[in-house]
């Protein structure tokens, strides 16, 4: 018996011996011997993504990206086959693609994912699909068919601004409310009105219900499992044992990093359109047939309707998958990237005392029919340079999208800042370190909150920083709601800045403001005082 236990104590012990050599050498390979090995980065990140994976969770990628950039230069090793760069030629070099999709299927043994034929403009791999898709829904989202519903945003405008000055306190000055909350409940509320026609009741609540928290915790698991492709595709294996090893991969996995969130009892979406579509496409095909170009009064005026209408004028190219998947994408692309925007703006004015004076007196001199009528037509943008100037720049300094937005190098390599990059390499662009660390586009205060830098009168320098600018995405990945997203913020900050003067009480540090994949800021309260008081 004792012969046993000593054969298996050093059957063990050369097990323990092999696996702590192969990871030694592996480590050692990627730190002096790989082709990325000249690359400056830490030794750590050389070796795992694990290095990585630990910031993120932590939600603290901002400040990564700030201390990566600043200490290791505009090209940076954050993986074994990872690269961030914050230049422009690098930026150039890079196109714009992340998978967020789940995969129609994975194969259970050479772990090759299926990707379905379905409308997601953020994570579409097959570039010939994407531009079809662009090309159909392009009507659709331009700025003229988006002012025809320039009135539902209105409205919800109007209603938050009157629901805010009888919340108790804020009326007389003295209450605070969490600005990312607020937020939240008016971009809902803004995108429930102009796609559907329809209010979640956030703002006669005064609460969002919990929704924009439990949809930024899916955040936080996304941009953790994203790091380790080998264990996302196992996850989601979806048949026999495999998909019985890959639940429980996931569900282990998740909880040894701590992105394990449970969803309340009782927690409802804010929004639902199956229905409305099942419904809208009842009539029989020859009734299809008879759909007009020109909608009779009867039907609804939403955005909804005309991607509906779309459908029924063109059911081949523009296929119910594609009409579902994009009704949803405007409430789930839309709603969490508003709010960001819309947090990071009146928070970003409002801690600049200067700003917002200013912001408020070119705001007043602009209103239409005097002082006692709150409202702007789109076309007096144009007339509000300074508040425009003062968006922009609070975008550029808090874009929504956190992390890098990556590609694959392609088989014959590429060379960034110098630096030959093997196929296969994954590369990509922080835009916080783009917006922020080229000196030559944006300066050298560059991560200073300065409006000015956008009234500049250098044509050719302006025109190099709206290039370098990823607020709205880039090159042929640019937001196809652009001028909804637009529209709402515009009249949503120059509303509230015309009623309410926007004082800032509570404003976290970066560190304690938790940020992944997509950043918010969060925990910023403000205190609001109504102007006519």
């Amino acid at each position: 018996m004792s012969t046993i236990f000593t054969a298996t104590a050093q059957l063990l012990g050369w097990s323990l011996c092999f696996v702590l050599t192969t990871i030694a050498t592996l480590a050692f390979y990627r730190v002096y011997l790989h082709p990325l090995a000249g690359l400056p980065g830490p030794k750590f990140a050389a070796v795992s993504n694990v290095w990585l994976a630990r910031w993120v969770v932590k939600g603290r990628v901002r400040e990564l990206t700030k201390w990566l950039h600043q200490t290791y230069g505009p090209v940076v090793r954050v993986g074994p086959g990872e690269v961030w760069v914050c230049g422009v030629g690098g930026f150039k070099e890079i196109y714009v693609a992340t998978a967020l999709n789940k995969p129609a299927s994975v194969n259970q043994w050479k772990l090759g994912l299926v990707w379905p034929d379905t409308l997601d403009l953020l994570s579409e791999f097959d570039g010939k699909r994407y531009r079809l898709q662009r090309r159909l829904i392009g009507p659709v989202y331009t700025a003229s068919n988006v002012k025809r519903f320039e009135g539902a945003v209105d409205g919800v405008v109007a209603a938050a601004v009157a629901r805010l000055k009888v919340i108790e306190g804020c009326g007389g000055g003295a209450g605070t409310v969490d600005l990312k909350e607020w937020m939240h409940i008016i971009a809902v509320e803004c995108l429930g009105a102009v796609v559907l026609g329809w209010s979640p009741g956030y703002i006669k609540s005064g609460s969002d219900g919990g929704t924009s928290k439990q949809s930024y915790m899916g955040w936080k698991r996304k941009s953790l499992f994203g790091l380790f492709p080998a264990v996302t595709k196992v996850s989601l294996l979806d048949s026999g044992m495999g998909k019985r090893v890959g639940k429980w991969l996931g569900r282990f996995w998740a909880d040894a990093w701590g992105v394990t969130f449970a969803t309340p009892k009782g927690f409802k979406p804010f929004f639902t359109v199956s229905k409305r579509i099942t419904a809208a496409l009842a009539p029989s095909q020859s009734a299809k047939a008879k759909v007009k170009k020109n909608k009779s009064p009867e039907v609804k005026e939403d955005l909804l309707t005309d991607l509906i209408q779309l459908h029924l004028s063109r059911p081949d190219e523009f296929t119910d998958n594609y009409l579902r998947r994009m009704a949803v994408t405007n409430f789930g692309a839309g709603h969490e990237t508003l709010c960001a925007t819309l947090t990071s703006v009146l928070a970003m004015i409002g801690s600049h005392a200067e700003v917002e004076a200013r912001c408020f007196a070119e705001i007043s001199s602009c209103l239409q029919g005097g002082p006692h009528k709150r409202r702007y037509d789109l076309e007096d943008v144009t007339k509000l340079r300074y508040t425009q100037a003062a968006i922009k720049e609070a975008q550029r300094l808090w874009p929504v999208i956190g992390m890098s937005l990556s590609r694959t190098v392609p088989e014959d390599g590429c060379v960034i800042g110098g630096y030959a990059i093997p196929a296969g390499t994954t590369v990509g662009c922080s835009p916080l370190g783009l917006h922020a660390f080229n000196e030559d586009v944006f300066g050298v205060d560059g991560l200073e909150y300065r409006p000015e830098r956008w009234l500049i009168e250098d044509l050719e320098r302006l025109r190099a920083m709206e290039r370098s600018n990823l607020i709205w995405g880039g090159g042929g990945r640019t937001c196809p709601g652009r001028y909804l997203a637009e529209m709402i913020v515009f009249k949503v900050v120059t509303a509230l800045l015309a009623e309410f003067r926007v004082e800032v009480v509570e404003m976290p540090e970066e560190g304690n403001m938790e940020c992944y994949f997509m950043a918010m800021m969060s925990g910023v309260v403000v205190r609001l005082r109504e102007r006519s008081r």
